[in-house]
């Protein structure tokens, strides 16, 4: 007969395992780096919510790595969703984990130099905070 302490340690094993396998179905990594998908699904102890606001800021930020091809047009439009997402991120996490994604993000030297070129090239957007949506 198997002793109860170990039973309830199995199912707890268990269930935290199933979670960990089953929660990437809860966000929607589509559109985000595969390894910055992973090290987002690395972060144990951070919210479903948290998560979806790395991928969101993400996915923004990727589009800055190609800043010097984003025509005149569409500067506008990826400048509003960058100012969106930092704007959720900046409510659901640390200044700390925002730095860290982007340092994966921005990972070699030619794309460090991308915020910069952003923060001068691109237009400054103010928005309304009641009006913006997080995902």
């Amino acid at each position: 007969m198997l002793n109860p302490q170990y039973f309830i340690l199995i199912c707890c094993l268990t269930l935290v395992s199933g979670c960990q396998t089953i929660h990437p179905i809860f966000v929607n990594y589509h559109g985000v780096r595969m390894d910055v998908a992973q090290w987002i699904n690395a972060q144990n102890f951070i919210t479903m919510q948290q998560k979806r606001t790395l991928v969101q800021l993400s996915r923004a930020q990727q589009k800055l790595v190609h800043i010097d091809v984003i025509p005149e047009d569409h500067k506008l439009a990826v400048s509003k969703e960058n100012a969106v997402a930092l704007h959720c991120a900046q409510l659901y996490l640390s200044e700390q984990k925002i730095e860290s994604l982007q340092n994966i993000v921005f990972s070699n030297v030619n794309q460090r130099a991308v915020l910069a070129q952003f923060e001068q090239g691109f237009p400054k957007i103010k928005l309304d905070s009641q009006l913006i949506q997080c995902q």
